[in-house]
């Protein structure tokens, strides 16, 4: 048995939502009998190397051989050029991502952060807008209302949407909101907002999304539906920020680099690899959501002074 062409498969077969049967895609692909295309599933009939690039272009899933040597991973990820980036078709990446996932029947997220994951700031126009132009690292933008791009706020308050509907497990640095108070402070004081109005709005919606934090964690979920349910926990020691998605028989892994970007793998030992870690995490975390009601509050109620602290410091500017 070819076990280099099975794993192929499984990846493949990741690939699939869990409607589309496997083999009849791959028989549809390389337009062959669905009997054949067991028999390369299997691994004992073996794909040509015009098989082999066929399926990895039209299911977008690489082949990869390694000898004998250190293990190794394969990635992809999304170029944004640092130098004019385009936060649309960032955004559009994403929603692309996570509509995949949502298709699945079965699925969670993990994650770990050292700021307020994405998909929450994503419901509130302003602060997205602030958080993605932030992201853009220039040294001369002005931001003001102009910026409010509508095609922008309306993908990202999809994505938003897309995310409550899905059962997560958020692990927090503590001080994974301090990160964006600290940069909405440096862009008011480096002159990047002079209106002292939206910069407090800003700042008002990191309130916001505390808020939507609590109310999710008092219920262990992010809807009244009890399968969108949701585990918040607060890590003192926090290596990296990934998120890690499971299926019912697989598993996939973004981490995040340069700011926005991301590697993603469906490498599976990997994928086990960081589960492990978060599940390391969890055990050294002190749980928010459901009875952590006395910690949540301490850690909520530390976030909310910090942001009084910045609106009262531009108010008397």
């Amino acid at each position: 048995m070819n076990t280099q062409q099975v794993k192929f498969f499984e990846a493949i077969n990741l690939a699939l939502p869990d409607y589309q049967n496997l083999a009849q895609s791959i028989a549809d692909a390389l337009g062959i009998s669905t009997n054949e295309a067991y028999k390369k599933i299997r691994g004992t009939s073996n794909l040509s190397l015009p098989q082999l690039i066929t399926l990895a272009d039209t299911f977008g899933t690489p082949f990869s051989y390694q000898p004998n040597q250190l293990p190794s991973v394969n990635f992809s990820y999304l170029y944004i050029n640092r130098e004019t980036p385009n936060m649309l078709a960032y955004l559009k990446d994403l929603l692309q991502n996570l509509k995949f996932i949502q298709q699945h029947k079965d699925k969670h997220i993990m994650i770990t952060t050292n700021d307020i994951p994405i998909f929450h700031f994503f419901k509130y126009p302003e602060l997205t807008c602030f958080k993605l132009f932030f992201w853009a690292d220039s040294q001369n933008f002005k931001f003001d209302q102009t910026a409010i791009n509508e095609e922008i706020v309306a993908i990202a308050q999809e994505l938003n949407q897309i995310y409550l509907q899905m059962p997560s497990t958020e692990i927090w640095a503590k001080d994974a909101v301090h990160g964006s108070i600290d940069q909405v402070r440096y862009a008011f004081e480096a002159g990047h907002i002079n209106d002292k109005a939206l910069a407090e709005k800003i700042v008002e919606q990191i309130r916001y999304c505390l808020t939507d934090m609590n109310m999710y964690a008092l219920s262990a979920k992010k809807t009244i539906d009890p399968q969108h349910s949701f585990n918040w926990y607060n890590c003192d020691v926090l290596g990296s920020l990934a998120y890690l998605i499971e299926f019912k028989e697989s598993m996939l892994c973004y981490n995040r680099f340069n700011t926005f970007n991301y590697l993603k793998t469906e490498d599976q030992f990997y994928c086990a690899q960081t589960k492990d870690w978060m599940q390391g995490l969890i055990r050294k975390s002190v749980a928010f959501s459901g009875q952590g009601e006395k910690h949540r509050n301490k850690f909520l109620y530390t976030a909310f002074a910090a942001c009084d602290k910045l609106i009262e410091e531009i108010n008397q500017a």
